[in-house]
């Protein structure tokens, strides 16, 4: 074979052809944008692209036929020595065109992936010369293969799970659709029932053969077409707790609940409907007998004028009657403390609790959150769900209870009015020789003093006659209390109320001084004028400014900033008229708010035991109020207490008994 010649410049085969026609294939090859190569059997680049010139990016000096295993993968031994695959070899060996892979290693740590598309390239005569390879990345492909085929492999795992999940689901949904204690069947778009389950079976007396394929009515009582509404588009669904009607197999009428709804596919098309039913013929006779037994009772108890009342161990109430709804309106769901004391949390002393550890009845009284008194009778029993509950019975003795202590009141009403009868009898006669005895030595001392020594009169006569003025008013409480325990009445007059108060003042100034309370009280430059009469008037002040001095010291037991009373008197116009407002204030501890209503009752107190009688302020209180006017209180605890004696104002003339 006759040797080819080579050019001195690529030392390549010259072909048939022309510089020319070279340099044209050249750029040809040029414009390629894969990297592509001719390789000689000699394992020579004999041509490359630009693409193929940049493809060592690494390597800054490529020679212009460089070997093939070096351009690509950088290497000095052929792939084959080093068990790389080779295409060169694997096309020869093929006599076909091949594709080989392979991975590039970054200088990050990250990998490239080409495909090299590798052909042999012959002679016009059909020697072989060499391989034509073509470069193309294909990392993005590899990066996608991957994550499709651990898609799949998560998809397949999956399906399996899902099948496997399903399969359970369906099996579980199949044994309960047998064993649920409700009947349920299901029927296709034309009534045509499909499924039917024991209970059905149970209920109707009709076994799944004989109704499977079958119109749905045929254990109704009447034709259902109309009635049923399960495939109305009028009947809001799902359908719960109809009633209606059946007739079993063997031929009884039975009252079952029933609730349906439609079945559609994964479109929404209706597809057929699922109905369950239970059977309440006995249940609906059971109730009825116990609605009547318990309107009977309920009926016993409103002619006892009894309310009625059921509770849980949860403290809950699950039913009242109507003559506590009237009381206290439906407080069914509620808990009992909150209705029967307002508190947040169960009573100390929980009678019901106490009724069902003991199993008997317990009893007491108790004033409730209308105000009332009722007598309870706490019954236990044990309820229709084997629950223990009580029955608690509530009768209302808020009016026996008042005529109980109307009638202690007046008992102890009538012991007070006979002792002080007595003790104003046996006091009388010595304040009489006092206020004699003072007025002689008055006398006296007035007859051998000089008229040049009025100007130094000694202090002690200057006490002669408050010794008398004294004794008159304890004279004068006498009477009151004369007139406390008979008939009797003092006129009414006008009176000067700030003198009244004034002489309070001083009646109490050493004892309060003494235990540092000030009082704060300056006299209005027109002397309010009140309709009353005096001793009464300052016996009410008397009593108001002791509770004030008591609720103080509790209070503030040593001296303090704080502990005093502020004492105001002001013109005020009432619905009824001109009156004078007195407001007397102490800044002690306070009345608690559920005390406050009692504070005017007869022998109600605050104070510790033997330090008062309960008396003062409802004696204040009947006084004020014979005097056409009014006594109210207000009060917080730990802050302030505020009594308000409200009088109809008098004219501006006081009566006879006004000092100056």
């Amino acid at each position: 074979m006759e040797k080819q010649k080579k050019s001195p410049e690529t030392n390549r085969p010259i072909e048939q052809g022309t510089t020319e026609s070279l340099e044209f294939l050249r750029s040809a090859v040029d414009a390629v944008a894969d990297p592509f190569i001719i390789i000689g059997t000699d394992f020579r680049v004999k041509l490359m692209n630009q693409a193929a010139r940049n493809f060592r990016q690494d390597s800054d000096d490529i020679p212009d036929h460089p070997s093939c295993h070096k351009l690509i993968f950088g290497s000095d031994q052929p792939c084959a020595q080093i068990g790389r695959q080779c295409p060169l070899l694997d096309v020869l060996e093929a006599e076909k065109a091949v594709r080989v892979e392979y991975e590039q290693k970054q200088k990050d740590g990250t990998s490239r992936f080409y495909e090299i598309l590798a052909s042999p390239l012959h002679d016009s005569k059909g020697t072989f010369l060499g391989i034509v390879e073509s470069l193309r990345e294909i990392t993005a492909q590899k990066q996608y293969a991957r994550m499709l085929q651990s898609g799949r492999e998560e998809l397949d795992i999956m399906v399996l799970q899902r099948t496997a999940e399903f399969l359970q689901a369906k099996e579980q949904a199949e044994l309960l659709y047998r064993v649920i204690p409700s009947a349920i069947f299901t029927v296709d778009p034309d009534r045509t029932i499909t499924t039917w389950n024991n209970k059905a079976e149970e209920v109707t007396g009709y076994r799944a053969a004989e109704v499977l394929g079958k119109s749905c009515d045929i254990f109704a009582l009447e034709p259902c077409t109309s009635g049923c509404g399960v495939f109305s588009e009028q009947m809001a669904k799902p359908i719960m707790g109809r009633e209606c009607l059946i007739r079993t197999k063997d031929g009884q009428i039975r009252t079952v609940s029933k609730n349906a709804d439609l079945l559609r596919n994964t479109n929404g098309k209706i597809v057929g409907a699922v109905e369950s039913f239970e059977d309440i013929t006995d249940r609906k006779k059971i109730n009825k007998l116990l609605r009547a037994e318990r309107d009977k009772f309920s009926s016993m108890l409103t002619a006892l004028n009894q309310g009625m009342h059921i509770l849980n161990r949860d403290y809950g109430i699950e039913y009242q009657n109507d003559i506590l709804k009237n009381d206290f309106g439906d407080q069914v769901g509620r808990k009992c403390y909150e209705v029967y004391k307002q508190l947040s949390e169960p009573c100390e002393i929980c009678r019901m609790r106490e009724a069902i550890s003991q199993n008997k009845l317990q009893r007491t009284e108790l004033m409730m959150t209308n105000g009332r008194y009722y007598e309870q009778s706490y019954v236990p029993f044990t309820d229709v769900d084997n629950q223990s509950k009580v029955l608690i019975m509530l009768r209302d003795i808020s009016k026996e209870k008042a005529q109980h202590d109307e009638t202690m009141r007046a008992a102890q009403m009538a012991s007070i009015g006979e002792l002080a009868a007595g003790v104003a009898h046996e006091i009388n006669n010595p304040i009489n020789g006092i206020i004699n005895y003072a007025q002689i030595l008055l006398d006296e001392t007035n007859s051998t003093s000089s008229p040049a020594n009025t100007a130094e009169e000694p202090p002690s006569l200057a006490i002669l006659p408050k010794i008398i003025g004294e004794g008159e008013r304890i004279a004068a409480i006498v009477n009151n209390l004369l007139s406390f325990a008979g008939p009797g009445g003092w006129k009414i007059e006008n009176v000067e109320i700030e003198d009244v108060i004034a002489a309070s003042i001083d009646l109490t100034s050493h004892q309060l001084t003494k235990e540092g309370i000030n009082i704060a009280f300056k006299k209005s430059p027109v002397a309010p004028v009140v309709r009353a009469t005096r001793q009464q008037l300052q016996q009410v002040f008397l009593n108001i400014f002791s509770n004030a001095r008591y609720a103080l010291n509790k209070k503030f037991p040593e001296n303090d900033s704080r502990k005093k009373i502020e004492i105001r008197t002001f013109p005020m116009k009432l619905a009824n008229g001109n009156y004078i407002r007195t407001t007397v204030t102490d800044y002690g501890c306070g009345i608690p708010p559920d005390l406050l209503p009692h504070i005017f009752e007869p022998f109600f107190t605050l104070k510790e035991s033997g330090q008062g009688t309960g008396l003062g302020l409802s004696i204040s209180h009947g006084l004020i109020k014979d005097l056409n006017g009014r006594l109210t209180v207000e009060s917080e605890v730990n802050n302030f207490t505020r009594m308000t004696v409200d009088l109809p104002e008098g004219s501006a003339e006081p009566g006879p008994n006004h000092k100056t």
